[in-house]
C-alpha cells in the first residue's frame, strides 16, 4: 500500500510539473501583469498628487513627445500641482491595452480629465536589468 501511495504522489508531482512547464510555469506574474500593476500604481500616485512616486517609474533617460526629460516632466507636474490643476483629476484606463514585444512594451490609451481639460497618454516601457521602466510618454 505504501508503494502505491508513493508512486501515486510521484505521478501527481510529475503531472503537476508538466502542466506548469506547458503553461509557462513558475507561478510568477507575466510581464503584462507586472506592467499593468506598475502603471496602475503610477496613475494612483498621479491621482494622489505624489509626483515623486509617479516619476520614480521613469528612466533617467526618459523623454516625452513634449520635449521634456524626467526632470522637466517632474517640474511641470509639480507646477501643475501647485496651481491646483491636479485637484480632482480623473484617470480612465478602461480602454488601455498593454502590448509586450520582447523587452519593449506600450501601454495606452489612458485618458485624463481635470481642471486642465482632457488629454490622453501613452507610455513606452523597456525591460532593463530584469525590471520594467517607463522610457517615453506621448500626450495627445
Amino acid at each position: 500500500m505504501k508503494a502505491i501511495l508513493k508512486y501515486g504522489v510521484l505521478a501527481l508531482a510529475m503531472v503537476t510539473m508538466a502542466a506548469g512547464c506547458a503553461s509557462g510555469g513558475g507561478g510568477g506574474a507575466s510581464d503584462a501583469e507586472v506592467i499593468d500593476g506598475m502603471v496602475t500604481d503610477m496613475l494612483a500616485a498621479l491621482e494622489g498628487q505624489d509626483i515623486d512616486k509617479m516619476v520614480s517609474y521613469y528612466s533617467e533617460d526618459f523623454e516625452s513627445d513634449q520635449g521634456g526629460d524626467k526632470a522637466a516632466t517632474k517640474e511641470f507636474l509639480a507646477g501643475a500641482k501647485e496651481q491646483g490643476f491636479l485637484e480632482g483629476i480623473e484617470v480612465d484606463s478602461s480602454s488601455s491595452e498593454t502590448v509586450v514585444e520582447g523587452d519593449k512594451a506600450t501601454v495606452g490609451p489612458i485618458d485624463l480629465e481635470g481642471a486642465f481639460g482632457a488629454l490622453t497618454l501613452e507610455f513606452d516601457l523597456e525591460k532593463r536589468n530584469g525590471s520594467w521602466i517607463v522610457v517615453y510618454m506621448a500626450q495627445y
